[in-house]
């Protein structure tokens, strides 16, 4: 009897998993998911990324690492639709070997809505996404002028060049640049630094210009840059100086100072940044001694007005930018022995550069730090003793 019970038993089974095939088990598949990096980073496929397979029928989830070939791979996949998620840590260490600058960074992909069949095995690509390594640099500042073939001088060729040192399209809109105020040295019997060089968490700026947009009008990809010219013409012409190292003709930026006596000149083919404080003259002249620039983001309105300490009351404010909206900073000064002048904070930049003489051509550019795909890095270690080159040309628009 007990014999008979186990066979009806055994017999119940097969008829069951008989059953069971014949009203279609879920066949399940074998998904590969491949992660990978941006681009601009020296490599393509991202090992060590967390990846997340979610069921959206039935929220289940699946996690995984990929392995050295940026696959994380899923087995005994049920069908249905999925969102995958993917998301890496990059140390600084880790971010400049892969970009050249030593930022931590998270980067995080995502493909909703993915289709799994049954039985049939997939790969899907996902593409990792993140805040910008890097910023917008100041690359090039040439402030030193130029001799005329009579032995006068011409400083209306100067030029700042803007560089997008990050590994992903930055937008210029509301960029904002300006220079800072005081002596770069001793120019005079009388000159003193700045009496604001007490203050280390700002920057006191005394003309500030502003390139215009909405948001997303002006973007600039990475390893591009922007040349911002006092005037935005070819200084080569013959009517001009012809000892001038530069034809600005093409340069992306001027800034034209608008005045009833038409003393600064439109360049009508380059576009005029928008003046937004400017403390007198009748062009934006940065000191041909060394000056001191930033380029920050923040509206005019939400900066302080700050007069300027012993002067006479009618001397026009100066504009107190926090150095917590500055995104890079360049400062040269009349000499080697002028580091008392020194006008932006140390935390902003360490150092200084300084030319051998005013009118003499002299440039300062940016070092490279390394090339990957191409794409330069500039060295960026918040010091313009380290981070700049004396040259004897300027170069816009090259290195």
């Amino acid at each position: 009897m007990k014999k008979i019970f186990l066979l009806l038993v055994s017999a119940i089974g097969i008829f069951t998993a008989c059953k069971k095939d014949r009203f279609g088990t879920l066949a399940t598949s074998v998904i590969t998911i491949q992660a990978k990096y941006p681009a601009t980073f020296s490599q393509l496929l991202s090992s060590g990324a967390n990846i997340t397979l979610t069921n959206i029928t039935d929220g289940s989830i699946k996690t995984a690492t990929t392995n050295s070939n940026g696959d994380a791979i899923f087995s005994d996949v049920l069908p249905g639709t999925y969102n995958i998620t993917a998301n890496k840590n990059l140390t600084a260490a880790e971010a400049l070997a892969l970009t050249g600058i030593s930022s931590a960074v998270t980067l995080n992909g995502v493909q909703n809505n993915a289709t799994v069949t049954g039985g049939q095995n997939a790969t899907f690509q996902l593409q990792l996404q993140g805040g910008s390594v890097g910023g917008l640099v100041i690359k090039e500042v040439y402030y030193t002028g130029s001799r005329t073939s009579a032995g006068g001088t011409y400083f209306s060729d100067q030029f700042i060049e803007i560089y997008n040192n990050a590994t992903d399209t930055l937008y210029l809109d509301s960029l904002c640049i300006a220079d800072a105020f005081g002596n770069s040295g001793l120019i005079n019997p009388s000159s003193l630094p700045t009496p604001f060089n007490n203050d280390n968490s700002s920057v006191y700026a005394s003309n500030i210009w502003q390139i215009p947009g909405t948001g997303k009008d002006y973007p600039l990809a990475p390893g591009k840059s922007i040349v911002i010219a006092q005037d935005g013409v070819n200084h080569k012409d013959p009517t001009l100086n012809p000892n001038s190292p530069v034809d600005l003709s093409n340069a992306d930026w001027e800034t034209y100072n608008e005045r009833p006596d038409n003393r600064d000149a439109d360049a009508p083919a380059v576009p005029n940044l928008s003046r937004v404080y400017f403390t007198g003259g009748f062009d934006w002249l940065i000191t041909v001694f060394g000056p001191g620039i930033i380029i920050y983001k923040a509206p005019f309105a939400t900066l302080q007005q700050v007069a300027i300490p012993g002067v006479s009351p009618t001397t026009a404010p100066r504009i107190k930018v926090p150095n917590t909206v500055i995104i890079d900073a360049f400062e040269a000064l009349k000499d080697g022995s002028s580091a008392t002048y020194k006008r932006l904070p140390t935390g902003l930049d360490a150092g200084f550069v300084f030319a051998d003489d005013t009118y003499n051509k002299q440039s300062f550019r940016r070092k490279v730090n390394t090339t990957i795909n191409g794409r330069r890095v500039l060295q960026d270690n918040n010091n313009s003793t380290s981070d700049f080159e004396k040259i004897a040309l300027p170069t816009p628009k090259s290195f």
